[in-house]
């Protein structure tokens, strides 16, 4: 390096008087030279399979920028982590399509998404077999842990006659007499519910689209029942499409839930700080943090999970009303 600094010194000498333009390009070049000279940290690549085209766009780029937020928050001290974003559109298909392109590239190690169910059952098995950190929302990652959230969002419901809706959203298929005799309530898993239905609570597993239509059809049929979701309710879309359809009608109750990581209380340090952003934008910015962590060989917290409720009001804005510990 002292070798090299000397030529270019040497360089300079012969150029000094040269004409002023000359020496601006010189200096500029010299200064590019000694930067060349210092090592540069390895890249790694955090993924994020998430809808940026399409109805669900808007929920993608939430979830990027709560990404790279996680990522100015943690930064590596050994390695540069930068984040690669890929397009599911909201299609298992796709989903898959865009899974397997990202895991052919060496640099990335660890991936977060995609944000639906449906996307998330598509690709379980292509990250599975991949062994990279894989941190999915929308569902568990593997159909045991989804049957327990499904389970602990029923046992959480009041009442005691529940009808379940959406299964095939990518949810394992659990039939009414398993989902009974887990929860200790009388659960009915039905096609499509209509207000003559008489149960104490409705919960939606499917889209955040047709949610909005199942909801919108049992208000205006008069149905008081209370509605419960997964994060589909987060989903920009539902909201703006069950008031688009609702036409001034009386959304009702509706509560929607997400499993969040360790300690439930780390969303409301996140709420007061980011006061824009949603419960989602905050499961993604804690995946994105706990790869981070692992990265750096910290040690992770605990694996016990909590399944935060929240109430959507009419503004579509999520309040937070209960964290409970999931079995």
């Amino acid at each position: 390096m002292v070798a090299k600094i000397f030529a270019l010194f040497g360089y300079y000498v012969t150029i000094v008087r040269a004409v002023p333009a000359v020496r601006v390009v010189f200096c500029f070049v010299l200064s590019l030279s000694l930067l060349s000279c210092d090592s540069t940290r390895p890249v790694v690549k955090i993924g994020l399979l998430a809808p940026f085209e399409g109805l669900h766009r808007e929920s993608g780029y939430a979830a990027l920028s709560a990404m790279r937020t996680a990522l100015a928050d943690f930064p590596l001290k050994k390695v540069e982590a930068v984040p690669l974003a890929l397009d599911t559109s909201a299609d298992p298909a796709q989903a898959r399509r865009a899974a397997a392109k990202m895991l052919r590239d060496d640099t990335v190690v660890a991936v977060v998404g995609p944000l639906q169910a449906r996307q998330v059952s598509a690709v379980a098995d292509v990250f599975t077999a991949s062994g990279v950190e894989w941190r999915p929302q929308g569902r568990p990652p593997s159909n045991e842990a989804a049957q327990t959230l499904i389970e602990a969002i029923i046992s959480k419901m009041p009442g005691t006659t529940i009808a379940v809706a959406g299964l095939d959203f990518g949810w394992p298929q659990a039939s009414a007499t398993e989902l009974s005799s887990k929860t200790g309530k009388s659960v009915t898993v039905v096609d499509a519910l209509t207000a003559s239905v008489a149960v104490d609570g409705l919960l939606w597993l499917g889209s955040a689209d047709e949610g909005a239509t199942v909801l919108s059809r049992l208000r205006l049929q008069g149905s008081t029942v209370p509605f419960w979701t997964t994060a589909v309710a987060g989903d920009p879309v539902f909201h703006s499409l069950l008031m688009e359809r609702l036409d001034g009608t009386p959304p009702g109750a509706i509560y929607w839930t997400i499993a969040l990581g360790e300690n439930g209380d780390q969303y409301m340090e996140w709420a007061s700080a980011h006061e824009d952003a949603t419960p989602t934008d905050f499961t993604v910015y804690l995946a994105t943090q706990r790869a981070l962590q692992k990265i750096a060989g910290d040690d992770l917290p605990s694996h016990e999970r909590e399944l935060a409720v929240f109430d959507l009001d009419l503004e579509g804005n999520s309040e937070l009303i209960e964290i409970v510990r999931i079995p």
